[in-house]
């Protein structure tokens, strides 16, 4: 009789364990039933305290209205931290529309991951701004803080509000300079300007003078001067880059490659910034 109610004991408190551990697993996930979206906590690295993470999931909430989301945290090695949050992206959501907010205790990276309708509004360009913005909370380890931030600035570029961008204010500042001192340079060696060649041009208008207007087709040699002397003319180039058809597998989709913003294999976009 003593062990048939020891067993019953141990048969209830089974299943009250069970129970509490399908509750717990449960408040990590959020499904909107209009959309069919998910918002999804995977705290490996345990950063997060039970309340913290019941906050993050509710903040979470609102972006199920555009597509997946989810906060990773992990100390999984890699060479390639955006390659490592899209990889994790494809196996949680496949080609849905969603976005990935990773904390990487290995390589203390934050990375922000997207793709299909979030991609549209968070490139690469605003996920590095999304990461850098939030850095600071992750280096005085307050890590809700931290993904809170992210997942609140993504949210404001899905509906199309504007966030705190200063590496690329900085960056328009340094190419601005950098323009105004290639445009300076092509002033100060252009053949007018230039002293070395000066007496070249006013060689030449003295020849022109002389011999009244050049036949076309001849090509007029210039005296005093050897081409060796003539400094080459600055010069700029700008190129957008390849891109991928929307077809493409996009087998490589490393930053900074012509299939980052490729749709056929996954790629989306993303960015990370160092804490």
């Amino acid at each position: 009789m003593m062990k048939i109610k020891t067993c019953c004991i141990a048969l209830v408190l089974l299943l009250l364990l069970s129970s509490g551990l399908v509750v717990s697993a449960a408040e990590k996930t959020y499904l909107n039933t209009e959309t069919n979206y998910k918002a999804l906590i995977i705290d490996d690295n345990d950063l997060l305290s039970d309340g913290e993470e019941a906050k993050l999931l509710q903040d979470m909430q609102p972006l199920t209205e555009y597509g997946n989301i989810a906060f990773w945290t992990t100390t999984e090695d890699t060479s390639n931290e955006i390659d490592q949050a899209r990889l994790k992206r494809k196996e949680l959501f496949g080609f849905d529309s969603a976005g990935i907010f990773v904390i990487n205790m290995k390589v203390r990276k934050l990375t922000v991951q997207s793709y299909g309708t979030i991609n549209g509004y968070v490139n690469d360009s605003y996920a590095r701004s999304i990461t850098n913005n939030a850095s600071r909370f992750a280096t005085s380890k307050d890590y809700y803080e931290c993904a809170k931030t992210v997942f609140e600035q993504m949210l404001n570029l899905c509906q199309k509000l504007d966030i705190a961008e200063p590496l690329k204010i900085s960056g328009y500042v340094v190419v601005s300079i950098m323009l105004g001192l290639i445009i300076a340079l092509g002033v100060a060696f252009s053949k007018r300007q230039n002293p070395l060649l000066q007496y070249e041009v006013e060689d030449f208008g003295k020849r022109y003078r002389a011999e009244g207007s050049f036949e076309e087709g001849v090509t007029a040699s210039f005296t005093g001067c050897t081409t060796s002397h003539r400094p080459p003319a600055p010069m700029v180039t700008f190129s957008s880059g390849s891109s991928c058809s929307s077809g493409s597998s996009c087998s490589s989709c490393s930053s900074g490659s012509s299939c980052s913003s490729c749709g056929g294999g996954g790629c989306g976009s993303g960015g990370s910034s160092s804490f």
